[in-house]
């Protein structure tokens, strides 16, 4: 065992120490003094940091989006199938058909157009039938109005025959009296040939009247015959051709008022049958347009798959609502305000874009959701969209760095203090 005179005997002198290790022992604490300074310039950056520079944990450039859906049940078909792949506002990008659409309404409709179609039909042709009977009717009636008022221009011109020889025998009757009565006042004639010669005379008187009557009562049926009315003590006032061709215009009357109401039930029949063929056509086949500009997201549902009604197909990202979204610590959520100015650095570069907070609080509407259990901002970038290298890079990370809006160091200092004496 060696013992203390032993090690101090070994131990080297101050002496050999002096001249031997005195510039490594500068060296060594040049070093740790160095060492020092960074890990002091580090503390004194990180607290500069955390008390003048306001940071966020993590941030990344994100967009709202548009959610297609089905507007109908069917297969679903994408033209486009890529994501990431650009869209222009009313761009086809997929279809959905039905082969199993409910057409049993149009079948109906179809057998009721059907039938109101063919009893149109029919009334057109019985329509056409009683024109025909009555033109037919109203030739016959005009024939026999004609026949009969010739007959009845006969008759006259026999009455008038029957009249004028009339006259003449009672003109032979009067002479014959005359001759008579000059016999009778001679006495060359009986009384009995005198009376017998007078009551010639005026039976001759009363055939003339009787004539003459006979004249203007054809006359007077002559007239009417010509007007369209047959006067006679054996017939009505029209013969039957011509009764028959009124009925006939009366039923084609009622038949051109039933025709006129079934052509207003075949318009409306054909307009809910075009309505339908429509809504069954949109009910067949849809086409999915884009409904705004900007990427395909993402495809919810894969091609060929049948979907149902309202059921999300395609997500369209909408670059020009390109935003940053943030996630800040409490005590800076607490801080901020909307409208405080803001600027995004983008990760790995110099790259920064001014802007200013629009939103505090979580939202749904974004293409990459929030973290549900932190603190999240929103802030509007304007120079973010147009930038070429950044403009529609949803899913960049980065920092978003916000200003302390006035504060001073102190303050910030005594509030930081306080925050920590209040954990304690």
């Amino acid at each position: 065992m060696t013992s203390a005179a032993e090690v101090g005997a070994k131990r080297p002198s101050s002496r050999d120490l002096g001249g031997r290790t005195r510039p490594a022992l500068l060296t060594r604490r040049a070093a740790k003094l160095a060492f020092g300074i960074l890990l002091l310039a580090a503390g004194l950056v990180i607290s500069y940091q955390q008390l003048v520079v306001r940071a966020s944990r993590d941030a990344l450039i994100n967009a709202r989006v548009t959610v297609i859906r089905a507007p109908i049940d069917g297969i679903a078909t994408a033209e486009v199938t890529t994501p990431g792949t650009a869209i222009k506002a009313g761009e086809a990008i997929g279809r959905i058909e039905d082969p199993l659409a409910d057409d049993s309404r149009l079948t109906q409709l179809k057998r009721e157009t059907s039938g109101i179609e063919l009893e149109r039909d029919s009334l057109i042709r019985r329509l056409t039938d009683l024109e025909q009977a009555r033109r037919e009717a109203e030739t016959q009636a005009e024939a026999y109005r004609r026949g009969r008022v010739h007959e009845l221009e006969l008759r006259i011109e026999e009455a008038r025959a029957n009249l004028a020889a009339a006259a003449a025998q009672d003109v032979d009757a009067k002479a014959v009296l005359r001759r008579g009565a000059a016999l009778y006042a001679r006495g060359f004639q009986s009384a009995e040939a005198q009376e017998k010669a007078l009551h010639a005379q005026q039976v001759e008187d009363q055939a003339v009247i009787a004539a003459r009557k006979r004249l203007d009562a054809l006359i007077v049926e002559l007239d009417a015959a010509r007007n369209g009315t047959f006067l006679g003590d054996s017939y009505n006032d029209a013969p039957s051709s011509l009764q028959r061709a009124r009925e006939l215009a009366l039923r084609i009357t009622e038949a051109e008022a039933a025709l006129d109401e079934m052509r207003r039930k075949s318009a409306i029949a054909q307009g809910q049958l075009a309505a339908e063929r429509e809504r069954l056509a949109a009910h067949r086949k849809a086409v999915l347009t884009a409904p705004i500009k900007g990427q395909l997201w993402a495809i919810e549902a894969a091609p060929g798959e049948y979907v149902r009604k309202g059921q999300d197909l395609l997500t369209v990202l909408d670059c020009s609502t390109v935003i940053v979204t943030a996630s800040v610590s409490e005590r800076d959520y607490n801080e901020l305000h909307l409208g405080d100015p803001a600027t995004f650095r983008v990760s790995g570069t110099d790259r920064e874009y001014a802007g200013r907070i629009v939103k505090l609080g979580s939202s749904a509407t974004f293409a990459i959701p929030f973290d549900p259990g932190g603190h999240q901002i929103v802030a509007a970038i304007p120079k973010l969209a147009a930038s070429a290298e950044d403009g529609c890079a949803v899913g960049r990370t980065g920092e978003v760095i916000f200003e302390n809006n006035g504060q001073s160091l102190a303050g910030r200092l005594k509030q930081s203090l306080y925050t920590f004496l209040h954990l304690i």
